[in-house]
Order: structure tokens, then C-alpha cells, then sequence
């Protein structure tokens, strides 16, 4: 009975025995396949470090080369807008004379003809010095401080006295919150949009020209001006920020067509975005965001 009891306890052990090394090797092959499911995924995720790292690379690259190219871009423009000055001054100036040293000689169509070539010049010569403006803009420092946009827009519309005199404009402005920029920059865009504000409701009986801010995004105060002016169709709105692209005749509407192209520039300069809406006949607003100062900073005041 013993004996009998001793073999059936040695063959449960056996059969334990058995059972634990089966369950051993499937852990170790389970263990095995996880090793080898994590080993691929290192090398998925290393393959993938490599991929983005080459990719930053590329980006860091190209950016650079697009950084020069812009810069080229700009001393050139710079370059050939400052060398064009002197001759193009010549020539006006040598018409001018010679429509002076000629003038009991010349008959009507041919003064027409010079007349036509110093006004040509001198338009020419606005847009050179709008495109040197323009290039200067690029390489200009920035000295970002708290301004109040209200103080900016007060000095933009008291410098426009001379062309508002006589008109009949309505100002609406609203609460306009502090934001982080170049002060001079700032003045810049707001100088550009208050006049164009002022130009395109020429024809206006009575204009209206808003100026406020909307709900801020993204923590960055949203502006803008309205106006109740020409308008124009937003077909063509892709086209406004191009320089020298100008919606309106210069029969119509005098400029250079540098002044939106300008607000872009420094618009995108501090960080923000600038867009339009418009409807042919009722009017345009110009929407543009700057960064607010930070929470911390209005606490200490």
C-alpha cells in the first residue's frame, strides 16, 4: 500500500514536473516573441527618429536657402530701386529743360509728348521709392514694447487733417486692447489702412470709417478697420497683398500699390496675420492680429 501510494505521489510529481516545464518554455517563447515585438518596434521607432531627424535637416536646409534667396532678393531690389533714382531724375529733369528751352517752338502734340514723359518719370519714381521703402522694411530692427493702439490711431487720423478737410467722415472707435509691437511699425499699419480707409470713401456723401478690435484668437488681439468706401470683389482678394497689385485703376484711385503689401510684411514680421472682407460697392474691412502682453506683465502695472 506504501509502495503503491509512493509511485502515484512520484508520478504526480512527474506529471507537475511536466507541466511546469511546458508552461516554462511557452513563457519562454511568449517572452521570446514580445522580445522580438519590442525589438521591432525600437527599430520602427529608431527608422522613425531618423526619418524626422533627416527631415528636420532638410527643412533647416531649405529654410536657410530660402532665407538667402529672400536676402539676395532684397539687396537686389534695393540696389537696382537706388541706382534707377539718378538717371530717372535725369530725365525728367533734361525734359523738363528742353521743354523750356523749346517752348515758343513747340507745338501742342509735341509739348503733350513731353509732358507725357516727366509724368511718366515721376511716376516712376514714386514707385521706386515705395519699392526702396518697402526693401528697407525687411532689414528694419523691431523694438517690440506694450503699446495702446488707441494713441497710435488718434496720431494717424490728426496727421490725415489735409486730406479729410471738407470731408464728411464719421470716426467710430471702439476699445482697442494693448498689444506687443513696434510702435512705429504699428503706426505704419494702421497709417496704411486709416488712409486707405479715407481714399476708397472719397466718393462717399458721408463716410463712415470704424476702427476696434474683435474677441481675441489664440491669445493674439484681432483689429481692424471698416469702411463704407468702394469695396472690391473678393475674387480678386489673393491679389491685395501682392506688391504693386493694386483692385482699382490709378484713374480712379491714386497710389503706389506698396501699402497692403507693406501691412503684410509687417504684419507676418511680428508673428500675426492680416485679411480682408469685402462687398463691391458697400465697403471693406481689414482684420489683423498682434500679440497681447501677457497676463503677468498688466498685473505689475
Amino acid at each position: 500500500m506504501t509502495a503503491l501510494l509512493a509511485a502515484g505521489l512520484l508520478l504526480a510529481v512527474a506529471a507537475a514536473i511536466a507541466v511546469a516545464v511546458v508552461l516554462l518554455r511557452a513563457a519562454r517563447a511568449e517572452r521570446a516573441r514580445h522580445a522580438a515585438a519590442i525589438g521591432e518596434l525600437q527599430a520602427a521607432l529608431a527608422r522613425r527618429d531618423s526619418e524626422i531627424e533627416c527631415a528636420k535637416q532638410e527643412l533647416a536646409r531649405r529654410a536657410a536657402e530660402i532665407e538667402s534667396v529672400s536676402k539676395e532678393l532684397q539687396t537686389f531690389a534695393y540696389s537696382v530701386s537706388h541706382d534707377l533714382r539718378a538717371p530717372l531724375r535725369h530725365i525728367g529733369g533734361y525734359v523738363q529743360l528742353l521743354t523750356q528751352a523749346l517752348d515758343d517752338r513747340l507745338d501742342e502734340e509735341p509739348r503733350r509728348y513731353l509732358n507725357v514723359v516727366v509724368q511718366a518719370s515721376r511716376q516712376m519714381g514714386e514707385l521706386i521709392d515705395a519699392l526702396l521703402s518697402f526693401s528697407r522694411l525687411s532689414r528694419a530692427a523691431m523694438s517690440p514694447a506694450r503699446v495702446a493702439p488707441r494713441e497710435v490711431v488718434d496720431a494717424v487720423i490728426a496727421g490725415l487733417e489735409a486730406d479729410t478737410r471738407g470731408r464728411d467722415i464719421e470716426w467710430r472707435i471702439g476699445e482697442l486692447p494693448l498689444v506687443e509691437a513696434d510702435p512705429a511699425m504699428l503706426k505704419t499699419v494702421y497709417a496704411n489702412l486709416i488712409g486707405n480707409a479715407v481714399k476708397y470713401t472719397a466718393r462717399r456723401e458721408r463716410a463712415v470709417v470704424e476702427i476696434g478690435a474683435d474677441a481675441p484668437q489664440d491669445g493674439r488681439a484681432v483689429l481692424y478697420v471698416r469702411d463704407n468706401g468702394v469695396g472690391f470683389d473678393m475674387a480678386y482678394a489673393d491679389r491685395l497683398f501682392g506688391i504693386f497689385q493694386r483692385l482699382h485703376p490709378p484713374e480712379e484711385f491714386e497710389g503706389t500699390g506698396t501699402g497692403l503689401a507693406t501691412v503684410q510684411r509687417i504684419i507676418a514680421r511680428h508673428g500675426g496675420r492680416v485679411w480682408a472682407q469685402a462687398t463691391p460697392g458697400e465697403g471693406a474691412a481689414f482684420y489683423f492680429t498682434f500679440a497681447m502682453p501677457a497676463e503677468s506683465d498688466l498685473n505689475q502695472e
